[in-house]
């Protein structure tokens, strides 16, 4: 089922299931908070305790051991074939997170595959103990912590981020129930699923970390990070997961000096793919040019931000709120 599945003014927050009417919850999800207020650019973010100046000690999140893994398989539909990742996902490391606790559990437990649960219960522990919810794209309030599953901001850990890891092919996922297919596997509960690394997961799990490895704040990758996993989008775009192509398209269109705020809204909003891509979505966008404006417009200015927040993250534009200089190569 497309993540685009929007009646009139309405859009579906992702996989986690909720409709809602952009205008009446200011271009945010009323279950998950997840939106406008998301995207906002932000600073540095300074996560950890500012005595904290030497890498996190903790096992689950160092560099892992070597293990023994499959090569992963790439997932791709009609959004990411033209856009690469969903609009709302705006960072790689809560990905890189996932990647090695998974890689570590794996190891200890001698197992090819984890409980999806196990996984999450272990991350929610590390993030709480080392002050890591004020990471970008990290839960940062976890209210349900009897029901994980049932918890908002855990949801988009695993629907919005684990979700996108898998379909690059970082991970791979299959229900305990055998009689389940894999295209099925997101229709299960959370203790009903089975995760694993792949061999490309385990790559970047093992690629030294600026916050996790050397207990600094800002959250840019490492330059091993970066050269990696540009050439694995690249790799993967090839596949038809576009999202290296959107990103270098967005890198160009900044580097003509172009504002990545009002100038990249409007570079979306007069795409024609683009245009095309929300008017199928819209049924009655046809009908009512008004209706169709409105949406593009939304949609555009998430669009540009959570690419632009991708791009801060690759170290290739400046970390720094509402500055789109260059500062590196693509």
């Amino acid at each position: 089922m497309s993540i685009f599945n929007i009646q009139e003014n309405k859009i579906k927050c992702g996989r986690c299931g909720t409709e809602f009417d952009l205008n009446k919850n200011k271009g945010k999800c009323p279950l998950c908070g997840f939106g406008r207020s998301t995207f906002k650019e932000s600073s540095s973010i300074k996560p950890l305790k500012e005595e904290a100046k030497v890498a996190i000690s903790d096992e689950f999140l160092s560099i892992p051991p070597s293990i023994t893994l499959n090569p992963g398989n790439i997932h791709t539909d009609e959004e990411t074939e033209t856009w690469g990742s969903w609009l709302m996902v705006n960072d790689f490391f809560s990905i890189k997170f996932l990647v090695r606790i998974l890689a570590w559990k794996l190891t200890k437990e001698d197992s090819n595959y984890i409980n999806l649960m196990a996984l999450i219960k272990d991350s929610v522990t590390l993030i709480q103990k080392h002050n890591l919810s004020k990471l970008k794209g990290f839960p940062s309030k976890i209210e349900n912590t009897e029901n994980l599953q049932k918890d908002s901001a855990v949801r988009r850990l695993v629907y919005h981020f684990l979700s996108t890891g898998r379909d690059i092919g970082l991970f791979d996922l299959k229900p305990i129930d055998d009689s389940v297919s894999k295209e099925d596997v997101w229709n299960q509960k959370w203790e009903e699923i089975l995760v694993t690394l792949t061999e490309e997961g385990l790559q970047f799990a093992k690629l030294k970390n600026h916050i996790f490895d050397e207990g600094k704040t800002e959250q840019v990758l490492s330059t091993e990070e970066k050269e990696w996993l540009t050439n694995y989008l690249k790799k993967i775009d090839k596949n038809g997961y576009k999202e290296y192509t959107t990103l270098k398209k967005v890198y160009d269109f900044l580097k003509e000096d172009h504002n990545g705020k009002d100038d990249l809204w409007g570079w979306f909003e007069n795409n024609q793919k683009f245009k095309n891509h929300i008017l199928e979505r819209i049924k009655k966008a046809k009908k009512d040019p008004k209706i169709f404006q409105k949406q593009l417009h939304n949609y555009a200015r998430t669009f540009a931000a959570a690419k632009v927040s991708l791009l801060r993250e690759l170290g290739v534009v400046k970390n720094k709120r509402n500055d789109y200089t260059i500062t590196g190569d693509l």
